[in-house]
């Protein structure tokens, strides 16, 4: 009869103890993924009952809005803590509708002097800002190296984030108009990948001109009714499909094409120089709306005389603060300018004889040496040095 082994009594029992010891840990673990997972739900609610007050909420509802955010703030602090982060590893939304920043950085940078930083900003995970952009703009221009954060889960889809970052920058704080049009055209064009984005007002301009020539209407309060009743207007007006997708996008905001149209969207017609004003220098849209008529076009003058007198008209408005009437009379007075300056244009002989000599210059069978054509050349480039000066 073959040998038996003899048992490791010792062994078995500590095989056992570690088996156990694995069960308990497994256990453990098990518990605390519901914890986590019951906090992120918890984040999760209290974020999408945040963003409903911001879409829902008016003046006198500002109160309840800030409790639920500061609830939030709260549970975020409390579940995990707040920390030092770098300032300079913080990445800005780049969805974020708002650009212009300037006042209330100012304001937020002499707060933290004084008070220091009272809350938290949030980030996500990848240290994206969620909320309070001011309060790091602020902490850089006062040379912080690391400012108090919480962190919570970041949305899957970069269309979410960009509705979510409209909806708080609207119900906080007013967009300006410049930034609120660039921020409801990504968003229409995130529900509608293959419409351009020229074609979003395009489309709202479209509809409303045809609904005026049939003498027929929205209605005022169509972008506060139930969906249901905004998809049965459209339908009632005979509003094709893609046009109907581009209104029901904005009433979902809240916000009403005709408004859209007449107040916000010009603001995207804008030429640079004073696209960059509003964000730099904080002029007012509906100034620079009314300095966008300096154009050359308009003029008809250059290009760089129309820059040049709109950059004067922006000076001017920001420095005498005038009004949107004030601005009008302003503009109309370089308007009024210009056509008394305007004189018949006078041809100086001797320069349309240069022109002409010019024009007639045929170098094709020409032996000149490389010297001479050098001569030519510097004496061509002076030429048109000095005439560059004389334009300036």
């Amino acid at each position: 009869m073959a040998k038996r082994n003899r048992l490791d009594v010792d062994s078995f029992f500590s095989e056992v103890d570690q088996t156990q010891e694995v069960y308990n840990l497994r256990d453990r673990l098990k518990t605390l993924e519901e914890q986590l997972n019951q906090q992120v739900n918890h984040e999760q609610h209290l974020i999408a009952e945040i963003e409903q007050l911001r879409a829902q909420s008016q003046a006198h509802d500002r109160p309840q809005l800030q409790s639920q955010i500061d609830e939030l703030r709260k549970h975020l602090e409390q579940s995990q803590g707040s920390s030092q982060y770098p300032v300079e590893k913080i990445q800005p939304n780049p969805d974020q509708p708002r650009k212009t920043f300037i006042e209330e950085v100012e304001s937020m940078a002499l707060s933290l002097q004084r008070e220091g930083q009272l809350d938290p900003i949030i980030l996500f995970e990848d240290g994206m800002l969620l909320d309070g952009e001011c309060r790091w703009r602020a902490a850089k221009t006062l040379g912080w190296e690391t400012i108090e954060v919480v962190f919570t889960a970041k949305p899957d889809q970069p269309k979410v984030l960009r509705r979510k970052a409209y909806l708080t920058n609207l119900h906080r704080r007013g967009l300006n108009a410049l930034d609120k049009a660039e921020t409801l055209v990504a968003i229409a064009c995130d529900e509608i990948p293959n419409l351009p984005p020229e074609e979003v007002p395009r489309t709202i301009n479209r509809v409303l001109t045809r609904l005026k020539r049939r003498k027929q209407s929205l209605g005022d309060r169509l972008h506060l009714q139930p969906s249901r009743q905004q998809q049965a207007v459209l339908e009632q007006l005979e509003v094709d499909p893609v046009e109907s997708q581009v209104f029901l996008i904005f009433l979902g905001l809240q916000e009403h094409p005709v408004s859209l149209n007449r107040n916000i969207f010009p603001a995207l017609n804008l030429t640079p120089d004073l696209k960059a004003a509003v964000r730099e220098q904080s002029l007012g849209c509906a100034q620079a709306l009314i300095l966008n008529r300096l154009s050359a076009a308009n003029l008809k003058i250059s290009e760089r005389q129309a820059l040049k007198l709109r950059e004067k008209g922006v000076r001017e408005v920001l420095s005498q603060n005038l009004s949107t009437t004030q601005t009008q009379r302003w503009v109309a007075q370089q308007k009024l300018q210009d056509a008394q300056s305007s004189t018949p244009v006078i041809r100086d002989k001797q320069v349309d004889r240069f022109l002409s000599n010019i024009q007639k210059l045929d170098l094709t069978d020409v032996e000149a040496s490389p010297g001479q054509l050098q001569e030519l050349q510097q004496m061509l480039e002076d030429r048109l040095e000095y005439v560059k000066q004389l334009l300036r």
